[in-house]
């Protein structure tokens, strides 16, 4: 008569097997996934010179076009034919400049507001610009191009180096990332000049009237005249893009480097005042470093990449976001950024001892990456230039893992395309089915190809002979709770409840506690002096022997 005693705790695989004699099987070491990697799933075609993206809150993205307009992608993959706002008339497109930055007022619902990043022509001055517009009251997917009110202008040195990433916190402040205008090398030293919002990370609070304000917080709301207190963080070079962490308010951002590294910067949501370190360091390497009297105050990158003239194969990093979704367990928590050049996509988390791990998750390949964004889901998007396409992220192995299952007298994995069985860290060449019959003693795992490169490994098993007395099917068996604290109730159908011999045996076979009943149904038993585990629960009585596993807790 077979013992049966599925179930799972912990993360921990317990299997049955209905074999000739008994048998348990003893969780040995937890299933092993493949790496991470991302795949691309292509979400919207033909929108020319992306800059930046965002999502207002109701399913739809904004894809926020270089020469001045703004097109609405609905979740149903569909761009709409006429542009959200078309403002070409502000824009000085050329280069590095444009329309290249979008975010929604957090009540966006309500008062249907959103702000821009833009450069002005010459003629009109060459200024950075940080505008609101107002969606039309008629057209959801239609804003009022003659609604601007302006924030803020910033006066521009030159053609590159403009920043341009707007974004909201939880608090409703909103943050700009605002480049150092170059040239090259930052000769005013604009990074580093308090008194100049260049080269900066700012941080307002918008208010009704198309006013702004420094928020009473910011680390130099209440310096001398000669420091700004809109500013937030300095030290920047080009900080293309931001991702502010919707669970934990940290800030991270690419910078784009001189010629020597591409940086990743991260800032904790309990901080600000920090100094990035440009034009005194580059990545973590010196450059000016006469600028910065003390380095010890400075905040460097937690990653650094060797740009392509200095061997490596980045040329414009352009940051990205913390993937909060809920379609993706495996990426929940990374901070997912790519490069203009490469077109690799990498994940950081937090490592032990306050360090960082840095991995790629997707190879080098998709040239003209232009921008991560996130959805009002935490899904992650990235916009390519050159294909003129919106991608969504996706982890290429979202399968949940393959467990091993008893079926009669075999080990059996859940449905894969593929099979590759181990016995005792040994390869058993001749076993590439689904199911192993009649398994001898030992440890077991098997690994899965779920298809689409995806290789799991299953939870290994011990399977060991116990010489414990055979049983009848367990359906007539119930004990509860299991797992149990300090007391278990057992039921039995009413033709077996007569006489009881009760055993609670460890992994092993060996008995650790006896109990006797003579017709009471069902039987309480008290396990609060044993200690916590799991054991096997034997019942035998005049018509069969029920056996069961359970876990003792306390």
């Amino acid at each position: 008569m077979p013992i049966n005693f599925p179930f799972r705790t912990s993360g921990l695989l317990h299997l049955s097997l209905t074999l000739l004699g008994s048998c348990l099987l003893l969780p040995a070491q937890a299933q092993v996934s493949p790496p991470v990697q991302v795949q691309l799933v292509p979400w919207a075609n033909n929108i020319q010179y992306i800059t930046d993206m965002a999502s207002c809150g109701d399913g739809r993205l904004f894809v926020v076009s270089q020469g001045g307009s703004i097109w609405v992608v609905t979740d149903s993959m569909t761009v709409l034919p006429d542009p959200f706002l078309n403002i070409y008339w502000l824009i000085n497109f050329s280069g590095e400049q444009g329309l290249i930055g979008l975010a929604f007022d957090p009540d966006y619902a309500n008062n249907g507001h959103f702000y821009v990043n833009y450069t002005q022509p010459y003629e009109a001055g060459h200024n950075t610009i940080i505008s609101r517009f107002t969606v039309t009251a008629t057209d959801p997917n239609v804003a009022d191009p003659n609604s601007e009110v302006v924030l803020m202008s910033i006066p521009q040195p030159g053609d590159i180096h403009k920043g341009g990433d707007l974004e909201f916190d939880a608090q409703g402040n909103l943050y700009l990332s605002i480049g150092d205008g170059g040239p090259q090398g930052d000769p005013p030293n604009n990074a580093q000049n308090l008194n100049s919002r260049l080269g900066k990370i700012l941080r307002i609070q918008v208010h009704t009237d198309g006013t702004w304000t420094p928020p009473v917080d910011n680390p130099f709301a209440n310096a001398l005249s000669d420091t700004l207190p809109e500013i937030f963080a300095h030290g920047v070079r080009n900080p293309f893009r931001l991702g502010l962490d919707r669970l934990t308010g940290d800030l991270w951002f690419g910078d784009v480097g001189q010629s020597s590294f591409e940086e990743v910067n991260f800032m904790s949501g309990d901080t600000s005042g920090v100094n990035f370190g440009w034009r005194c360091y580059e990545g973590n390497m010196p450059y000016l470093p006469g600028d910065c009297a003390d380095s010890t105050l400075l905040q460097f990158p937690v990653a650094a990449h060797a740009n392509i003239m200095n061997g490596g194969n980045f040329c414009a990093l352009i940051g990205g976001k913390v993937y909060r979704g809920p379609r993706f367990p495996r990426l929940y928590g990374r901070y997912l950024y790519t490069d203009y050049c490469s077109g690799v996509i990498r994940s950081i988390l937090p490592a032990d001892g306050g360090d960082w791990t840095d991995e790629q998750v997707l190879a080098p390949g998709l040239a003209g990456n232009t921008c991560i964004a996130e959805d009002s889901a935490g899904e992650l998007y990235l916009a390519n230039q050159i294909t003129q396409r919106v991608y969504k992220l996706v982890d290429r192995c979202p399968m949940p893992p393959p467990m091993l299952m008893d079926v009669d007298t075999a080990l059996q994995c859940s449905d894969a395309t593929g099979y590759a069985w181990y016995r005792n860290g040994e390869l058993l060449p001749a076993e590439t089915g689904q199911a192993l019959h009649f398994p001898a003693d030992g440890s077991y795992w098997v690994v899965a190809d779920m298809g689409n490169g995806c290789l799991f490994t299953t939870d290994t098993v011990q399977v060991v002979h116990t010489g414990l007395p055979a049983s009848v099917p367990p359906d007539g068996l119930k004990v509860f709770p299991n797992p149990a604290m300090d007391h278990l109730r057992i039921s039995l159908p009413q033709q077996a409840a007569t006489s009881w011999a009760i055993t609670l045996l460890d992994l092993s076979g060996r008995p650790v506690r006896n109990w006797t009943s003579m017709g009471d149904h069902p039987r309480t038993i008290a396990v609060n002096g044993l200690v916590a585990g799991r054991y096997l629960l034997r019942v035998t009585t005049g018509s069969g022997t029920y056996c069961a596993p359970v876990g003792i807790v306390h």
